[in-house]
């Protein structure tokens, strides 16, 4: 009898509301992120942010193309959250894909640039980076350097093949969905982020 008691909160927190993105064998407990620094140069703990809502999401600061799509769409959702008074319950964490380019430096400079100002940019040496990308179910292909098309000009760019996606962490920890795709649905982040804020 206890033991079905126990459970039943547990059930009823996750059905307490719907969730847009992906929940496929979701909610699980958040795997540890280990061995990277901010742009800051500062060692980064998810403990530290424990009672925030995370989004999470994966890119390189060379990025021609989807990357900036991506987080076109996230500068939306933070715009959105803020407007709501949800500024500073919630942290928009960019894990690198790129740890030969992309130094704290590097990641500072492109936050400034871009008016990130309030998000987390994480980098690292590769071996660090390789768990975390295979933890949070991410690909990742360096193909170096391509040629890309531009009107008629022709322009060298850094490519690496990459997931593109969000995942979002709730405030005890678990990751309860995942974004799919660059071109984020911002209004049903901004309902589920706000939902979790608000969640007990």
């Amino acid at each position: 009898m206890k033991k079905f008691l126990l459970i039943i909160p547990l059930i009823l927190f996750h059905l307490s509301f719907a969730l847009h993105g992906s929940t496929k064998d979701l909610p699980k407990k958040a795997p540890e992120i280990k061995g990277v620094i901010t742009e800051e140069g500062k060692p980064f703990s998810l403990q530290d942010y424990r009672g925030k809502v995370l989004i999470v999401t994966y890119g390189y600061t060379h990025c021609p193309h989807v990357c900036p799509t991506l987080t076109a769409f996230l500068k939306k959702v933070e715009t959105k959250l803020n407007q709501k008074g949800l500024k500073g319950k919630y942290k928009i964490i960019f894990i690198t894909v790129d740890p030969k380019l992309d130094t704290p430096e590097r990641l500072k400079k492109y936050k400034t640039e871009k008016g990130f100002t309030n998000w987390v940019f994480l980098t690292g040496d590769k071996n660090s980076l390789k768990k975390i990308w295979k933890d949070y179910n991410v690909f990742v292909q360096d193909k170096g350097y391509m040629e890309m098309k531009h009107g008629d000009m022709v322009m060298k760019h850094r490519m690496i093949n990459h997931t593109a996606k969000v995942t979002i962490i709730d405030k005890k920890g678990n990751i309860v969905e995942e974004f799919k795709t660059m071109y984020l649905p911002v209004e049903e982040i901004v309902e589920d982020v706000e939902k979790l804020i608000k969640e007990n």
